[in-house]
C-alpha cells in the first residue's frame, strides 16, 4: 500500500466517521426539540385544564385533569377539587384559562420544568360581570411512554 492510498483511506475513515456524528448530533438535536415542543403543548393544554371549570358541572374538569396527570398528582388535585366544589356551586363559579406564554425551564428525557403565564377569565356571583385574574405556574412534567403527565402544578 503507497503512502497515498494510505492518505487517502484515512481521509474516507476520517470523513465517515465526521458524516456519523453530525448525523447522530443532527438526530439528538432533532429529538430534543421534539421532546421540547411536545412538553410546551401539553404544559399549555394542562394548565388551561386545571384553570378552566364551570360550576355546573365541576366533574368534568376533575376527569380531564386527572386523566392527564400521574396517580399522585391525580389524587392530590381530586382531594382539593373535592374539598371545593361546594364553594365553587355556591358562589357559581366558571373560569376560562389561557395561557399567554410559556418556556422550558428544565427538561430531560423524563421530565420538564415549564413556567407558564396564565390570564384566567373568572366569573361568579361576587365578579357577575367577570375579571381577569393572571397568574405564573411552574407546571412539572413527567414522561410516560409517549406522553407528558402533569406531575405538579405550583403557582409563583
Amino acid at each position: 500500500m503507497t503512502l497515498r492510498t494510505r492518505v487517502v483511506a484515512v481521509v474516507i475513515a476520517a470523513l465517515t466517521v465526521g458524516v456519523a456524528v453530525l448525523g447522530y448530533l443532527h438526530l439528538n438535536d432533532r429529538e430534543q426539540n421534539d421532546l421540547r415542543s411536545a412538553a410546551l403543548a401539553s404544559a399549555t393544554q394542562y394548565t388551561e385544564e386545571l384553570a378552566t371549570y364551570d360550576f355546573g358541572d365541576p366533574g368534568a374538569n376533575l376527569d380531564r385533569v386527572t386523566a392527564a396527570s400521574t396517580e399522585e398528582f391525580a389524587g392530590t388535585y381530586r382531594d382539593v377539587s373535592t374539598k371545593l366544589q361546594d364553594l365553587l356551586t355556591t358562589g357559581q363559579g366558571t373560569a376560562t384559562g389561557h395561557v399567554v406564554a410559556a418556556g422550558i425551564v428544565e427538561l430531560t428525557d423524563d421530565r420538564a420544568t415549564v413556567a407558564v403565564f396564565l390570564d384566567q377569565q373568572v366569573r361568579n356571583l361576587a365578579a357577575p360581570d367577570g375579571r381577569t385574574d393572571s397568574s405564573r405556574m411552574i407546571i412539572e412534567l413527567e414522561r410516560s411512554g409517549d406522553r407528558w403527565l402533569l406531575a405538579s402544578a405550583e403557582p409563583r
